[in-house]
């Protein structure tokens, strides 16, 4: 059988249909019938899975809105396609007037999330999306995740104690603060503040930390080292 391209479709109307079976695993198969002159695509069952699909994803998205535009967005995190059909995706949830909440230090995670909150506008209950961390241009999965296994964070000097500063570094925290990241119960501080408020922190802890060092080394001197001769010693009389 000769391999052919399609050049063109043409509708023939309601046709009788029959089920093929080819021993290959190619996609399709062009056959031709001499008595009609027309040419039959056989084996081409993956449109009705593909229709099938489409219908489930379509009952989703009508019935479970919230649930199936969380899933879509979260799909598409490091697709790698420079964020475009995340980008439209998120057009299409705000457009069906759902809404996406900013990253949140406390509150996000890696994956998009749903909430429920008191809607700004109308001070009612509602369902929301969080955005994760892993939307942010500069906030790599490492860091992302280093966040989410020591959330919540009740200040800044906690967050600084408790997160591995080696995978959330300054860059990081100065991605979060630029896109307005930091918990609204931390209060209110323009940018340059915290980051002033980010390194007097860190030097504090940083100081502490090397006092304690300190004193851990000192205290090793006495454990089972200086004393020995004297704790074992024998006293005559």
């Amino acid at each position: 059988m000769k391999k052919c391209k399609v050049k063109s479709i043409k509708s023939l109307g309601v046709q009788k249909t029959y089920n093929v079976t080819m021993k290959s695993d190619q996609h399709n198969y062009a056959i031709y019938d001499p008595k009609t002159s027309f040419s039959v695509i056989s084996k081409n069952s993956h449109s009705a899975s593909y229709a099938f699909l489409a219908y489930q994803t379509a009952f989703l998205k009508v019935h479970y809105p919230l649930e199936f535009m969380c899933s879509l967005l979260s799909s598409e995190l490091g697709s790698g396609d420079k964020n475009k059909k995340l980008n439209s995706y998120w057009k299409e949830t705000t457009r069906m007037g759902l809404c996406i909440k900013r990253t949140d230090l406390n509150l996000s995670k890696l994956h998009f999330t749903i909430e429920s909150g008191i809607s700004d506008l109308t001070g009612k209950p509602i369902d929301y999306i969080r955005a994760p961390f892993t939307v942010l241009d500069g906030v790599g999965n490492n860091a992302a995740a280093e966040i989410v296994s020591k959330q919540p964070f009740e200040d800044l000097k906690d967050f600084l104690l408790r997160v591995n500063l080696t995978k959330v570094d300054v860059r990081v925290f100065e991605r979060l603060v630029e896109k307005e990241c930091l918990p609204d119960s931390w209060g209110s501080m323009v940018s340059h503040r915290i980051m002033d408020k980010y390194h007097a922190i860190k030097a504090e802890i940083d100081k502490e930390k090397k006092h304690l060092k300190k004193s851990e080394e000192y205290m090793s001197q006495f454990d089972g080292g200086l004393f020995d001769d004297l704790g074992n010693s024998e006293i005559s009389m």
